[in-house]
């Protein structure tokens, strides 16, 4: 079974995790980073990582490479069972959400990134093409 727990600086994670409820009804958990009334939680993923069955496994996904709450994260990529992603976008996360637990976490991870990756793109290089219809998308 696959744990999924979205982290990030303000409210970056909690609107993830709304985004993701609204369109699959999954409900994803969710750490805010400085955030006035919440505290950091460390702790608290600390607890949920020594709860989950050692054949369990745990995707933490982050917002920014080499910010400070992927920098903390880190610390639990010593548990053999903890996946640390960074870079986090809905489509990535929508993704995750829907993959197949029978498939390799990590061969799903790296799939799940190159699909994140194709959804980025700057839209005025398209301006002066024909729009595509609608029911293209």
């Amino acid at each position: 079974m696959r744990h999924y727990i979205l982290t990030g600086h303000a409210r970056i994670s909690e609107g993830l995790a709304s985004a993701a409820e609204l369109i699959l009804g999954q409900r994803v958990k969710f750490y805010n980073a400085y955030v006035a009334e919440e505290g950091f939680f460390l702790d608290e993923i600390r607890r949920e990582i020594a709860v989950c069955p050692p054949e369990d496994e745990i995707i933490i996904m982050t917002d920014v490479l080499g910010g400070s709450v992927n920098n903390e994260m880190m610390k639990f990529l010593n548990c053999g069972n903890v996946h640390l992603i960074c870079g986090t976008n809905l489509p990535l996360v929508i993704g995750m959400l829907m993959a197949d637990e029978s498939q390799q976490t990590d061969e799903v991870i790296k799939e799940c990134i190159a699909q994140a990756r194709e959804g980025i793109c700057y839209c005025n290089m398209w301006k002066d093409q024909e729009a595509a219809p609608l029911d293209d998308f």
